[in-house]
């Protein structure tokens, strides 16, 4: 899937993702209380998805996306929340997460093997039927609906409890400074993890740089109302190249699932794997120098600025709509207004 800054700018105004609770931070609202609202919102979008009957793997997957953004806000917040309190509310959330993730990578297998077969063509199909066949088979002898009845309960209950510690969590200054540095952070890790993905293109380098792309792109949703349409291109692109290093991931797990076979058949896998992953990696390398190309104090500095900009403005329209309230209550009182007063032109101009 390609994303395109247009489908992000739809997104981010109806509410990202799609649901009704945007995930940005507001203009006229402390960072703390902005922090516990996006927080509580996230959880609660996560337990109700794992309420639904018979969980549906859309479902599980709806949960570990709004797990995965509440990560991505803790590591936001870092800086604010305290490293020792920001490393126990990721370890916590991602424990969470990975007790979703095993249903999730039974489904992948299966798709990435589809994928291959249409990519490579009749004679792939042959190659990997061992291995479909084996992934199939495990998959029927396990029943979807033990995490359903089984661990779903812990992991809701689990979700609640993260939900109240975040809820009562004290985050340092009321501006958005603090934040900014948490995406300066993520920004720096981001840089580092490409280096170390390309000159030591493994599976788990290149994992590491995923994860770094995706808590930009999330970073910059969560600030996106300093300027909609410029973070939209950054979060388009910055997706965009996670589909492509995901693509590579799921290729790693299916080359660790293919060792399960007699050692010939899963090499041709591996092979099959790594040819695919070259292309891949090759193709996501042109991305990542460009959505990590600006110095990471420069780029903090812009997020600033946009920000601090933008919130003179909303201030100065709210000044405005404030005065022209005050006049059209005077008119209805008989009082005429003093149109011509150097206040109210100050007031109804934006800057």
């Amino acid at each position: 899937m390609v994303f395109v800054a247009s489908d992000v700018i739809k997104l981010l105004q109806i509410g990202f993702c799609g649901f009704a609770m945007p995930y940005r931070f507001k203009f006229d609202e402390k960072i703390q209380k902005g922090f516990r609202r996006i927080a509580g919102e996230q959880v609660a979008l996560a337990t109700d998805e794992l309420s639904i009957a018979n969980l549906p793997a859309t479902a599980i997957h709806s949960s570990r996306k709004a797990i995965k953004r509440l990560r991505a806000l803790v590591r936001c917040a870092g800086p604010a929340l305290g490293p020792k309190a920001a490393r126990q509310h990721d370890k916590a959330l991602r424990d969470i997460g990975r007790l979703l993730s095993n249903r999730r990578d039974a489904d992948v297998l299966l798709d990435t093997l589809t994928k291959m077969e249409e990519q490579v063509g009749a004679e792939a199909v042959a190659m990997l039927r061992p291995l479909r066949i084996e992934i199939e088979a495990r998959q029927a002898a396990s029943s979807s609906a033990t995490l359903a009845t089984d661990d779903l309960p812990s992991i809701r209950d689990a979700l609640v409890a993260e939900g109240e510690a975040l809820a009562e969590a004290r985050l340092k200054g009321s501006g958005i400074s603090k934040i900014i540095d948490g995406v300066e952070q993520t920004y720096r890790d981001g840089q580092a993890a490409m280096r170390r993905a390309y000159k030591s293109p493994t599976d788990e380098s290149m994992h590491d740089l995923r994860k770094s792309v995706q808590a930009h792109w999330r970073h910059m949703a969560l600030l996106s109302r300093a300027w909609p349409e410029e973070f939209a291109v950054r979060i388009a692109a910055a997706r965009e190249l996670s589909q492509i290093l995901g693509d590579d991931h799921d290729l790693a797990l299916l080359k660790s699932e293919a060792w399960t076979l007699e050692a010939a058949d899963a090499q041709v896998v591996v092979d099959l794997c790594e040819q695919q992953q070259n292309g891949l990696r090759w193709s996501a390398y042109s991305q990542a120098v460009r959505l990590y190309a600006e110095d990471c104090g420069d780029f903090a500095r812009r997020i600033s600025a946009y920000w601090t900009a933008m919130q003179r403005v909303k201030l100065a329209e709210k000044k405005a709509a404030a005065a022209i309230m005050d006049e059209a209550v005077s008119t209805a009182a008989g009082v005429a207004p003093d149109l011509g007063s150097q206040s109210t032109l100050a007031a109804k101009t934006p800057l």
